[in-house]
């Protein structure tokens, strides 16, 4: 009953418990601020509901029922909040995926089943092709996704550095700048802090007992976040993530030294 509490009273934007909730015409619930955020990014004379894209014209009203349920869920639910970060209903959303070998570059080793990488002691003789990257050790997972949920896991281990998110599927390979204004929306491992690309750029510690990170792309929300699935605590939610084309995974392996063994790899 208490998880079945606590998703009636979590917005479907935030992901959070509500924050002055108010109700649209069609009954879905979201805080003030959130679906002030939505609709003003659309610049649409009518309200649209971001579950059920119900239109209306009609203001969204206060629920007050609502805002002391959320009350007592924050007196009597602190455990419960602790543990719900990485739900088990995201496994519903868990992708098949596998490396595009093709996009790989030549300093990257990929694995025969195309689910791990690991960085090569210096560049590989690979066949030449406009999907490949040049200047950075990235490669591109598969499928692509133009629409829905998608969720995957990515073991990181004992590697230092590495950058795990989604790109648009024309980023430019030959380039080095992986800002969103470029396609890409990541999170970085540097010097044991998450580095976030996203503006303004913000570094997380990170947990030193990391090795599994989650992400989840909701394409109709333009929303992605990280988790950090060990210690089942969110690391850090972006949005928008807008594209009109598909996303792309995207696993970038930056060793401080190159061939020291270091293994990203997507779990099963």
């Amino acid at each position: 009953m208490a998880k079945s509490l606590y998703a009636e009273g979590t917005c479907s934007i935030c992901l959070d418990l509500l924050t002055n909730p108010f109700s649209l015409f069609c009954g879905h619930t979201f805080c003030l601020d959130c679906i002030g955020s939505w609709a003003s990014q659309r610049q649409n004379s009518k309200l649209i509901c971001p579950l059920c894209r119900a239109a209306t014209e009609k203001p969204p009203m206060e629920e007050r029922q609502m805002r002391m349920l959320i009350l007592l869920l924050k007196q009597h639910g602190p455990l419960l909040e602790l543990t719900l970060h990485v739900s088990p209903e995201l496994q519903r959303f868990r992708e098949d995926m596998s490396l595009d070998a093709a996009t790989a570059n030549s300093l990257l080793v990929i694995s025969e089943d195309l689910r791990s990488i690991q960085r090569a002691k210096s560049h590989q003789d690979v066949k030449e092709d406009p999907r490949r990257f040049t200047h950075l050790a990235c490669v591109l997972g598969a499928p692509s996704f133009s629409t829905g949920q998608h969720y995957w896991e990515v073991d990181v281990g004992e590697v230092r550095e590495w950058s795990l998110g989604v790109c648009k599927e024309s980023v430019d390979r030959r380039q080095s700048d992986l800002s969103p204004e470029r396609g890409f929306w990541i999170i970085s491992m540097k010097a044991g802090a998450i580095c976030a690309n996203f503006t303004p750029e913000s570094r997380i510690p990170a947990s030193p007992r990391l090795e599994r990170v989650g992400i989840f792309l909701d394409v109709e929300l333009e929303e992605i976040r990280f988790f950090d699935v060990g210690n089942d605590a969110l690391i850090c939610r972006y949005i928008p993530v807008s594209s009109l084309e598909p996303f792309r995974p995207f696993f970038l392996l930056n060793q401080a030294g190159e061939g020291d063994g270091g293994v990203l790899r997507i779990c099963p």
